[in-house]
């Protein structure tokens, strides 16, 4: 009997370990977690320096991410997120939803790459986004759950910058200067797609697709810092951007 009891004790005592190790490891396991669904999402390699998550109220915080391109596109970074806040509707996640109360998102660099072919990444994330975002669902899947909405991002852009492969050393840095921007009631990543476009135009900066291609065309008042273009197509340089944004 007393054999019985040393070894429940035991028992008892490795469970505890495992108990603690699972919450002192919880965050690294959601990190990779994390890398593995945006991987699978996006067709790109991501990187996460940081991940601390919070069970209740429900929320998760990424520090330093970065999506990187493709080898077809160099393999720099796409985009630089300092912070990811994200705050979730307990009661969606029950419902395998997510829905956000709250996103904060900084985002301190945007990199649009060309390639040798004309093709821009930009165009292809978007279509990867597309693929897994079709008509007939209202949002992106994200491993078990649905994307169901944000009710208030916080947006802060720092800079666009695009590169061409073909002429190396010649990128066009386009400083947007967006901090603490608020959008409320979001339902698609569509309606989110439109609402920062549309706040980049406001701003002097239209980002148009035409076909495989990406341009960037930024208004002569845009105000961006001394030495850096601030009026040309990233497409054709030395013309305008005439075409209608989408």
């Amino acid at each position: 009997m007393r054999f019985v009891f040393r070894w429940a004790f035991r028992m008892v005592l490795l469970l505890a370990v495992l108990l603690v190790a699972l919450v002192l490891l919880k965050d690294a396991l959601l990190r990779s977690f994390a890398e593995h669904q945006l991987r699978a999402q996006t067709g790109l390699d991501a990187k996460i320096e940081r991940l601390q998550s919070r069970l209740w109220p429900a929320a998760l915080t990424l520090e330093n991410l970065k999506l990187y391109n493709t080898a077809e596109f160099g393999g720099s970074p796409l985009v630089d997120l300092p912070e990811l806040h994200l705050e979730c509707e307990p009661g969606a996640l029950a419902l395998r939803k997510l829905h956000f109360k709250l996103v904060r998102l900084r985002l301190s660099e945007i990199n649009i790459v060309e390639n040798p072919q004309g093709r821009t990444n930009i165009t292809a994330f978007v279509r990867e986004l597309q693929d897994v975002s079709s008509p007939t669902r209202r949002g992106l899947s994200v491993g078990f759950f649905d994307f169901a909405g944000i009710d208030v991002l916080n947006l802060s852009v720092g800079k666009i910058r695009y590169s061409n492969l073909n002429r190396p050393g010649k990128d066009m840095d386009v400083h947007v200067g967006l901090k603490n921007e608020i959008l409320t009631g979001i339902k698609t990543l569509p309606e989110l797609s439109d609402l920062i476009l549309n706040i980049l135009f406001r701003r002097g900066i239209t980002i148009t697709r035409q076909g495989e291609r990406t341009s960037i065309t930024v208004s002569p008042t845009h105000e961006a810092p001394a030495g850096q273009n601030r009026s040309q197509s990233s497409s054709n340089p030395s013309k305008p951007d005439k075409s209608a944004k989408k």
